[in-house]
């Protein structure tokens, strides 16, 4: 009788203990929030115990890998093209090459030199930095005659407006003279087609390629 009452005793207590031990995560916690075990220290699973629910401190389970934080990658910037400086026109300045010299001439007339002197005291007034701005005289002749005596004409045309500008004062570093002949005209070959044998209208209608160009160039870097 006294042994059963040990028993019904021990087993009541045990049924309390049970009763105190809280099913979590699959194994059973006591009041210190501590993994309950048995004599051989192994851990009292619960009836919701799954494998996936295995700890490292009672069931051999792999430690989960933490991934590596990934690095951005890093974007490396181009290195900047260094700046290359070249020349841009500006303006070209027009003159009739009638209004500077006799026809076939490249001596400049008084009326001429007039004209470029004008165009002397424009250049002057804008204050150009000869270091960044270049000047072209370009002479320019009409389709008669022959090639190469065309382009001697307008090299020498070129050359003697360029004279005139140095004088009145233009830097003579930044200002350089050229000849075309007659490979740029302004007219078109149907333009004066209809007065081809009449020698005194064609040179009338050939005018505007008989002519003088001062063109401007700034330095700028791109």
């Amino acid at each position: 009788m006294q042994k059963m009452k040990r028993t019904l005793v021990a087993l009541a207590l045990g049924t309390v203990a049970m009763s105190a031990f809280a099913a979590k995560d699959g194994y059973a916690i006591d009041g210190r929030e501590a993994v309950v075990r048995n004599n051989y220290g192994e851990c009292w699973r619960t009836n919701s115990w799954s494998k996936d629910k295995a700890i490292e401190e009672c069931d051999a389970v792999a430690k989960k890998e933490v991934a590596a934080p990934v690095e951005a990658p890093r974007v490396v910037e181009a290195p900047k093209p260094t700046p290359v400086p070249v020349q841009v026109k500006m303006e070209t300045l027009t003159l009739n090459a009638a209004a500077l010299f006799e026809f076939n001439k490249a001596v400049l007339k008084e009326e001429g030199k007039q004209a470029l002197d004008s165009v002397a005291s424009v250049l002057l007034e804008r204050k150009y930095d000869p270091a960044k701005t270049k000047i072209a005289v370009v002479g320019h002749t009409d389709r008669i005659g022959k090639e190469s005596y065309n382009l001697k004409l307008s090299e020498e045309r070129a050359a003697a407006a360029r004279a005139q500008l140095v004088t009145k004062g233009v830097p003579e570093g930044m200002i350089t003279s050229a000849g075309k002949g007659f490979s740029e005209p302004i007219t078109k070959p149907e333009d004066c087609k209809k007065v081809l044998k009449n020698r005194k209208k064609l040179v009338a209608c050939y005018a505007p390629d008989r002519r003088v160009e001062v063109e401007i160039y700034a330095t700028v870097e791109k």
